[in-house]
């Protein structure tokens, strides 16, 4: 697993937060486990509230820095799709939010046909509010991969070499050939959603105004849908029957998120002091990627 943030350290980022509660010193910090960096805390405070405390990861930029996410996750939270951001910390990428008190899903939630349903009414949500964000640039993301891949001295197998190739390709069809027209969250793993009776996200870090269809195969990629569950998640956001020409493009956009999360956690684990967290993700990519 990766390294976490000691306590004293979390603490620390804490206090420095503007805005935060005067009995912060004293609140009682708990990790909360989930993700490839451990770097979030629950805060509960001595009259018994709480707030979830994400610490930046050295060395590995998330997309977009804190500023451009909290604008995201309040344009959300408007809608009562995320939890209210708090405070944050421009100079460390330090955020505080709202803490919620359902259930991050697992991915067994991710395959049940009631949360397809439930999920595809919340991006529908999601997808229509008006936010500035940058536009998804899969070609210029998939290019950063590839440069920081080769810049750090790491030499592409064959295999490797041919998914760049195809990474490349299907990165400037999606820019050539998809609109910027939505509000899309673009990391849709399971435990993102979080379940009270009533749906929210988290983590909008990867957060770009994008084609609807990015979400929906964000989920069935990181989640590892098969072919009906695509199609009955995609018929749930539609309201109706999918066509032929909706389902192939929802496919081509599954490759490319699948390639595109392949190369991020290669990226990650050669740059880690600990690759470990990065395996299972590189294994199940994999695997989806051949299998296809």
């Amino acid at each position: 697993m990766s390294a976490r943030a000691d306590e004293p350290t979390a603490r620390r980022a804490l206090e420095c937060l503007g805005g935060v509660r005067a009995d912060a010193k004293r609140a009682q910090l708990t990790p909360i486990a989930g993700g490839t960096h451990a770097r979030s805390w629950l805060v509960t405070y001595e009259d018994g509230r709480r707030h979830v405390l994400r610490t930046a990861v050295p060395g590995a930029p998330p997309l977009l820095d804190v500023v451009t996410e909290a604008r995201a996750m309040m344009a959300a939270a408007s809608a009562g799709l995320a939890p209210a951001v708090v405070a944050i910390d421009t100079d460390h990428g330090t955020l505080l939010t709202e803490y919620l008190g359902g259930k991050p899903w697992q991915a067994a939630d991710a395959h049940r046909p009631r949360n397809l349903q439930r999920l595809a009414g919340v991006l529908r949500a999601l997808h229509a509010l008006p936010v500035d964000l940058p536009s998804f640039a899969a070609e210029r993301i998939a290019t950063g991969y590839v440069a920081r891949l080769r810049a750090s001295a790491k030499r592409l197998d064959a295999r490797a070499a041919s998914w760049g190739a195809e990474l490349m390709a299907r990165a400037r069809e999606y820019d050539a050939h998809f609109a910027p027209t939505a509000f899309c969250h673009q990391d849709l793993v399971a435990e993102n959603v979080i379940d009270d009776g009533e749906l929210a996200l988290v983590d909008f870090e990867y957060a770009v105004r994008g084609t609807p269809l990015l979400d929906l195969a964000s989920f069935a990629a990181m989640n590892g849908l098969a072919l009906d569950e695509r199609h009955a998640l995609l018929a749930a956001y539609l309201t109706r029957a999918p066509e032929a020409h909706e389902l192939e493009e929802l496919a081509v956009l599954v490759r490319l998120v699948r390639l595109m999360a392949w190369f991020w956690a290669l990226l990650g684990a050669t740059q880690a002091a600990d690759a470990s967290a990065y395996a299972p993700y590189l294994a199940s990519l994999a695997a989806d990627l051949e299998r296809e």
